[in-house]
């Protein structure tokens, strides 16, 4: 028995290899054109770009709200979402989708736990994130919010970049 490096088998014509080698590339180059996004397991990755429609994303935008607070590892941060044509906080939005994490560094896959506390403020929805024990140093983080607006069709989607003390 003879071992051959070659990977085509002598056996097929090269009509055959010749069509089966351009279909390998046009099919890579179909696939490269296609944001990594598409294929990534974290649904937050490709925020802000996203199926909402650039009219609602514009119409709408998150800012920090007050200071924010630090204590064992946890970050408190209030976030308001604003309705830029009137400059007037959105009540009653659903907050559907969080995430932080510390894009602004260049280290976006570096991710902490974001989870919604009890709203006390018409307006402001204030977010704890456990960033202490991911990074235990300052630094800049993204944190990115996809809501539902009543009377939006398009969900609303944006970031604010904040400074996080564990």
């Amino acid at each position: 028995m003879t071992l051959s490096l070659n990977p085509t088998p002598t056996n097929q014509p090269k009509e055959i290899i010749m069509r089966n080698t351009t279909r390998a590339i046009v099919f890579t180059a179909i696939l490269s054109t296609f944001p990594t996004a598409l294929f990534a397991a974290d649904p937050m990755a490709g925020m802000p770009m996203g199926t909402a429609p650039m009219a609602a994303m514009q119409t709408y935008r998150f800012e920090l709200a007050s200071p924010i607070e630090a204590k064992d590892g946890k970050s408190i941060v209030s976030i308001r979402l604003v309705h830029v044509a009137d400059k007037k906080p959105v009540t009653g939005a659903l907050i559907i989708q969080s995430r932080a994490d510390m894009g602004p560094i260049g280290m976006a896959a570096m991710t902490a736990p974001i989870k919604a506390l009890p709203a006390t403020v018409p307006g402001v929805y204030p977010f704890e994130i456990a960033n202490g024990g991911v990074w235990n140093k300052s630094a800049k983080w993204a944190l990115t919010f996809a809501a539902k607006v009543q009377g939006e069709a398009a969900t609303v989607r944006g970031s604010v970049i904040v400074e996080l003390t564990p």
